[in-house]
């Protein structure tokens, strides 16, 4: 009898000591806003070093087709957790029926949203704009917020021609000099290289140094989910923020992880882009000195503050309904060496 107990308590000894990897994941469903490029790199990391898997987390990654799909599937309760537009969500919060999605790591600690142009045109501010042709797609996330941007550098936007471009076009058209200047994303700074601009003759007006006091994309979870699996949500923040600062160490181990889920990507073009939104949304100074994906509720509130310029709220969220800080690691954790 008493080899049995011994046996037996040796058994019970040996599943409690079952590392994380070795037992049942915890199955987690999420989805990108945009396609595997450079910049999604720090999350496929993650997934391809088994940071997710150290936490007993199965993860399935999907590319997306954008923030506003992208919520609605969130919603829906097709994924768990996805990355996608804080300011998108902060819109989509304000319909009376919204499911309450929120927001628990942030990872553009500044917006992509900017005016791309040729330094020949010298503009070098959004005033000089005034007498200029400015493309813009219709659906564009920066154009959208061009209306703030506008206000808040007293520009007349009556002595501007938009044109309506297309997506596949606009940085052709910039670079055949058919515009003076186009919204787009940092990022589509490559795209005007691509067209046949030199770097160093290549214009960026970055919107957030033009008084834009919004976040950028951050990654938010199924109110559903949360509630019923807090310690996963948890633990795919610690993983993702891992993965982050893997991609920050070393960006071309970053771009082979990428390349593994999009073989047809070119490393080199998707190392620049990498570099380039690290540089400009993710290791801002404010990181530097507060660490890795929380968000100062004060300048949350003048977020929604200043989408109120461009987006008539009917029922317009707080802060706290968007956001929240309790599944981040502790600040030691998340500081950036």
């Amino acid at each position: 009898m008493q080899r049995f107990f011994c046996g037996l308590a040796a058994a019970i000894l040996a599943v409690l000591t079952i590392p994380a990897a070795a037992q049942e994941l915890t199955k987690v469903r999420f989805l990108h806003e945009w396609r595997f490029e450079g910049h999604v790199s720090p999350f496929l990391v993650a997934l391809d070093k088994g940071f997710y898997k150290e936490e007993g987390l199965d993860v399935t990654i999907d590319p997306g087709t954008g923030s506003l799909d992208g919520i609605n599937r969130i919603a829906a309760g097709a994924y768990d957790l996805g990355q996608m537009d804080l300011n998108a969500l902060i819109k989509y919060r304000d319909a009376t029926d919204a499911v309450p999605i929120k927001a628990v790591l942030i990872t553009y600690n500044k917006p992509p949203f900017a005016i791309l142009t040729l330094k020949k045109n010298n503009i070098t501010t959004p005033k000089d704009l005034e007498g200029r042709i400015l493309g813009a797609p219709a659906a564009d996330a920066a154009y959208s917020h061009w209306p703030i941007l506008a206000k808040l550098n007293d520009v007349d936007s009556s002595k501007i021609k938009i044109e309506n471009v297309g997506f596949p076009v606009r940085e052709a058209l910039l670079a055949q000099g058919q515009v003076d200047a186009v919204t787009a994303f940092s990022s589509n700074k490559l795209g005007v290289k691509a067209a046949g601009v030199a770097d160093g003759d290549i214009g960026m007006l970055l919107m957030s140094d033009f008084g834009l006091d919004l976040y950028g994309s951050a990654v938010m979870t199924n109110p559903a989910f949360m509630r019923d699996n807090p310690d996963a949500v948890r633990k795919f923040v610690k993983a993702t923020i891992k993965g982050f600062f893997s991609a920050f160490a070393d960006p071309e181990g970053a771009i082979a992880s990428l390349r593994k889920y999009n073989p047809v990507a070119k490393a080199d073009i998707e190392l620049e882009r990498l570099k380039l939104v690290t540089q400009l949304s993710y290791l801002t100074d404010d990181v530097r000195q507060n660490g890795f994906g929380d968000a100062d509720m004060g300048r949350l509130g003048r977020s929604i503050e200043q989408l109120a310029i461009a987006f008539q709220f009917k029922n317009k969220p707080k802060p706290e309904d968007v956001y929240t800080a309790e599944f981040l690691p502790p600040k030691d954790e998340r500081l950036v060496e």
